[in-house]
């Protein structure tokens, strides 16, 4: 199955404790679930995926052991875990919503959090748990996981459903609110507009990043939900898939782009074709001339 291998894939980049100490175990027999220490061991790699994003308090204290006494207290822990084990299956939104709120709540002393550092926090450490040894009871909370929003799965969104059209507001809100038009593209296409994606750390709620001219991210997680239903797979399995594609495609275009201003020729192919400078699926020119180029810089 390809999401296994994707998986691997994944656990093979985790370089850094405190989650490269499971791996080591290739049968994750060290994961004790009943245990806080895996889930705050998960939060904070969660938030050594976000950290570079993050403006402390420039007063001398140590920000990744504050944050960890944070990860440590029983309710973030407690509601992480009560989801994953409890008898009772909560609702995953509801809880997702809670731990974020909350983890921006404690964290105000000495940052603004947004909710777009806290989602990438919780959903990567529900993505590094997901990759333990867990069985099929925990496989099926697992499903109603989010994807983590970051640069990569927000350039897949962006390209994935950059024709998709919006006019029916159940399309991307759970509860059937309404966008502001001015969010989509003119003309009453209601198409996705590039300057209403924002980045993932700047990234707030409904209510907020609408004041901001921002798609929320309620928005983003509805339609990638929908999208999933419609193609047998979870969110979170999604994003083992599109981290790996799109971390590949943004770096082979990166390089690409590197020699941009040659090759006229191939430019007016592309916009002839009303394709995108450059588009991945159409680089078989681009890339043989590319490569005539690249040759004598490193054959020297």
């Amino acid at each position: 199955m390809e999401i296994e291998k994707e998986v691997a894939e994944f656990v093979d980049t985790i370089k850094k404790d405190p989650f490269k100490y499971y791996f080591q175990n290739k049968e994750n027999e060290r994961v004790k679930w009943e245990e806080d220490k895996v889930y705050v061991d998960a939060l904070y790699q969660g938030y050594l995926d976000a950290c570079r994003t993050f403006k402390w308090e420039k007063d001398g204290k140590d920000n990744k052991e504050y944050i960890r006494e944070i990860f440590e207290e029983k309710e973030i822990v407690g509601d992480m875990k009560n989801y994953l084990r409890a008898d009772k299956l909560e609702s995953f939104d509801e809880i997702h919503k809670k731990i974020c709120v909350n983890l921006i709540e404690k964290c105000k002393e000495r940052t603004n959090m947004t909710y777009g550092q806290a989602q990438k926090i919780i959903n990567m450490a529900f993505k590094y748990l997901y990759c333990c040894k867990h069985d099929s009871e925990m496989e099926e909370r697992f499903k109603a996981c989010h994807m983590p929003l970051d640069s990569f799965s927000l350039e897949w969104f962006k390209r994935k459903f950059k024709e998709k059209f919006f006019s029916n507001p159940d399309s991307y809100s759970e509860n059937n609110r309404e966008l502001p038009e001015n969010l989509f593209t003119k003309k009453g296409e209601k198409k996705l507009k590039a300057e209403s994606i924002g980045s993932w750390s700047s990234m707030q709620t409904w209510e907020e990043d609408c004041k901001k001219q921002e798609y929320p991210y309620e928005f983003y997680a509805h339609v990638i939900k929908q999208y999933c239903k419609e193609n047998s797979i979870t969110p979170l399995q999604l994003d083992f898939i599109v981290w790996s594609k799109m971390q590949k495609i943004m770096a082979a275009e990166s390089f690409i782009k590197t020699f941009k201003d040659d090759d006229e020729e191939n430019k007016e192919v592309i916009n002839s074709e009303e394709l995108e400078p450059y588009d991945i699926l159409n680089l078989k020119t681009t890339l043989e001339n590319r490569l005539s180029e690249i040759r004598p810089l490193i054959c020297k």
